[in-house]
């Protein structure tokens, strides 16, 4: 058996692209449903695991640590809307296919949500925090740039020198 590279790179399927084909898959019977259905709550489960750890990142103030679940959370949150939109879009086979799916499906859309209420408010604290050390760290840079004595003639000089200000990367 030789190795072929382009059957093992055929055989690694992309968690987006496996999201989109089932998105796209008729829903015909309860077991499409049920297929639909799981996979969206394995979705819904890493969701909240990665949310809960940004927030406890932010909290003990690991900034960069947060930053570095950004492509991990927005490749589930892309697979969560695709998934998310074929039940919406066949709400009513979904509930005529399979009742009990649809209403769990609900109670953990409802709880879900106060996750990302959670995240959100995290996650808006930790940018005016960060927002606000910068605004105070170069207030006192510029505030060393004043004069704070008199000249010879008694006068404060007219033209205090001032910092060049400070960079600030607002990608996070």
């Amino acid at each position: 058996m030789t190795n072929n590279p382009s059957n093992t790179a055929d055989q690694i399927i992309n968690p987006v692209t496996q999201a989109a084909s089932l998105a796209k898959a008729p829903i015909a019977e309860k077991e499409d449903v049920r297929r639909i259905v799981t996979a969206l709550e394995r979705i819904i489960d890493a969701l909240d695991d990665i949310l809960a750890e940004e927030c406890a990142l932010l909290r003990e103030g690991k900034l960069q640590e947060a930053t570095e679940l950004v492509e991990t959370k927005n490749q589930l949150a892309i697979q969560y809307m695709l998934l998310q939109k074929t039940i919406v879009n066949n709400a009513g086979l979904v509930r005529d296919l399979s009742p009990q799916d649809a209403e769990e499906l609900q109670r953990r859309h409802f709880l879900f949500q106060n996750t990302l209420r959670t995240n959100l408010a995290v996650v808006a604290t930790a940018r005016e925090v960060a927002s606000e050390l910068v605004q105070n760290v170069n207030k006192d840079v510029q505030q060393a740039g004043t004069t704070n004595t008199y000249g010879q003639n008694g006068q404060v000089p007219s033209a205090p020198v001032q910092k060049h200000g400070i960079a600030v990367d607002k990608a996070f």
